[in-house]
């Protein structure tokens, strides 16, 4: 291992990382020649890319051309190539995208104002990114209504797994961030976006139905174990609501009709019993979240305010987020409407917000704050309208604005990944939804008069 060059973890040498890639490469060619789709394959692809080069992450952090890491060039390409080969033109005016064209436009439109066009084509880039992950996914799921195509998106998901698994045999772990424990990441930089990646497996193997039960339930088993080994207190948080419908769901369907009552009620319980027990595993790693969440306004002040041990609240997140909201409130009118710019943040402050909404009232002022709740809305909407998994469809949905919280989902390719392809399949489990049949009240009327013969 080597630790050169970045200041979080250290990356499995290419001694390591060459070989295993290859044997990764294998699986990969043979999954996305049976996605079934152009879409199934380029999401499948597009996945495994972007998790393969995260281990790569000493070399695809440094700028390679015109002043842009690796990683941004294989954004920029993977967003460029589904724009132009995979999403038809036709399902990029899906009504639900019209709130992230508002932030795309209000991004442009706000680091016009604040003169740094570059933050805003950056932004612009990474929505762009998103919005092809969730068409392609829409599309797929088009041609294959059954989702077999996430079957074979599991294995977009190995290089997380193998290389996770290297680093416990390998006994190679890397700091938590806290400061207060190991975590294993598989030599990848940081745990928040590796944790987010692992959480992106697990939704996926939630809704891959039509792959086999067991291998089902080890991918599963196998991305549950991963987000708690990678130890990241913000994705852990968030995943238990999806961790708990998919228990609960797949106890209630695995007996007969007649006997889901009785199992719901079981499971409900078992659910409260391992709430209560992770709940006393994890009390000491989450006190300080208790402590926060029972005065939050108290802790959303000025800076200077903070002592040391206010300081050391959530790993100085409420700090973080007050440092943000002071800033924008020294903006002046039009900065608080439309913001200081999108990544304007970088140069001024040390760390990222760590708050979707902090960051964008910072970056986007109000109106951005406007177009990302009707963006949530929106999405929580179509779940709520969907048919035959809206259980698991709401619970996700709700863990991922509960990583928004603590976290920045939507500053990491990972996080918009794992977005784009939740909100994807949720699109079409709503329009595949059945709709009432109305009947105008003269057609009902004409019903009544009408002489029957």
């Amino acid at each position: 291992m080597t630790a050169q060059a970045l200041p979080y973890g250290p990356s499995f040498g290419l001694a390591i990382l060459l070989p295993v890639t290859a044997v990764l490469l294998v699986s990969l060619v043979i999954a996305a020649r049976r996605a079934g789709s152009v879409a199934g394959a380029f999401v499948v692809v597009a996945l495994w890319m972007r998790y393969t080069a995260g281990a790569y992450h000493l070399y695809m952090f440094k700028p390679l051309a015109g002043g842009l890491s690796g990683n941004a060039l294989l954004s920029i390409g993977v967003t460029a190539f589904g724009l132009l080969f995979v999403v038809r033109p036709a399902n990029l005016a899906l009504k639900w995208l019209l709130p992230v064209y508002a932030l795309i436009l209000l991004a442009l439109f706000s680091a016009a104002l604040n003169g740094d066009a570059a933050g805003g084509i950056n932004a612009a880039v990474k929505y762009a990114y998103m919005i092809v992950i969730l068409v392609a996914v829409f599309q797929a799921l088009r041609i294959d209504p059954e989702a077999r195509f996430l079957s074979w998106a599991m294995v977009s998901f190995l290089p997380l797994l193998v290389f996770q698994m290297l680093s416990l045999a390998l006994n190679l772990p890397k700091g938590s961030e806290d400061g207060d424990g190991l975590v294993w990441i598989g030599g990848y930089n940081h745990e928040a976006a590796f944790s987010v990646a692992m959480m992106t497996g697990f939704l996926v193997g939630c809704f891959a139905k039509s792959a086999p039960r067991w291998v089902r339930i080890a991918f599963l088993t196998a991305t549950f174990i991963g987000v708690l080994l990678a130890g990241y207190r913000t994705t852990i948080l968030a995943f238990a609501p999806l961790a708990l419908a998919v228990f609960l769901s797949g106890l209630t369907m695995s007996v007969r009709r007649d006997q889901r009552a009785a199992m719901a009620v079981t499971a409900m319980v078992a659910g409260v019993l391992f709430v209560s027990v992770a709940a006393l595993f994890y009390s000491e790693k989450f006190a300080d979240l208790a402590a926060f969440l029972a005065d939050p306004a108290g802790m959303i002040k000025p800076p200077r305010d903070f002592d040391l041990l206010e300081r050391q609240v959530m790993s100085a997140r409420p700090l973080i987020w007050s440092s943000y909201i002071y800033a924008w409130a020294e903006g002046t009118p039009i900065q608080h409407l439309f913001g200081l710019g999108p990544e304007s943040w970088e140069g001024v402050f040390k760390v990222y917000p760590h708050n979707t909404l902090v960051a964008t009232l910072y970056e986007l002022g109000w109106s951005g704050i406007a177009a990302m709740v009707t963006l949530w809305t929106a999405m929580f909407a179509a779940a709520a309208s969907a048919r035959g998994e809206r259980f698991k469809l709401l619970a996700a949905h709700f863990a991922f604005f509960l990583l928004n919280m603590a976290t920045m989902p939507f500053w990491q390719v990972e996080g918009l990944a794992l977005y784009g392809l939740l909100c994807g399949y949720t699109i079409h489990a709503a329009r595949s939804a059945p709709r009432p049949l109305f009947r105008s009240r003269r057609l009902i009327s004409d019903a009544r008069v009408r002489p029957s013969f």
